[in-house]
């Protein structure tokens, strides 16, 4: 059997209005000091680690900096900086088995003819 969760009291249209007003001021401010409201939807056993997380990038700008360079470490892949890590890249990708052609067609090219 599942639970009714009760529906709230809503607020006069007026204090909704005013409400609104609020947070629209209030998000505003939170832009021009370069912060965003983000929202997601995470597994509940997740939801305390992504408080941290977002904690800890709102801390001092070196602790923010430090939370950042773990993450992108975490979660991005790394980049290619020469042509044997682009191979390594290339060669760990999921298509990394696939046998492929690398010869150039070297067929004579054909006419073409500019202008009537």
């Amino acid at each position: 059997m599942s639970k009714r969760i009760p529906a709230r009291p809503r607020p006069a249209r007026k204090q909704a209005v005013a409400a609104a007003a609020r947070v629209a001021v209030h998000r505003e401010r939170q832009s021009l000091i370069g912060q965003r409201r983000v929202e997601v939807v995470v597994p509940l056993q997740d939801a305390e680690l992504i408080r941290q997380v977002a904690a800890r990038l709102r801390a001092s700008p070196g602790e923010a900096a430090r939370t950042r360079v773990a993450l992108e470490a975490a979660i991005r892949p790394p980049l290619a900086t020469t042509g044997k890590a682009l191979v390594d890249l290339l060669r760990s990708s999921p298509l990394g088995g696939i046998e492929l052609e690398l010869t150039r067609d070297r067929t004579p090219a054909r006419d073409v003819k500019f202008g009537a």
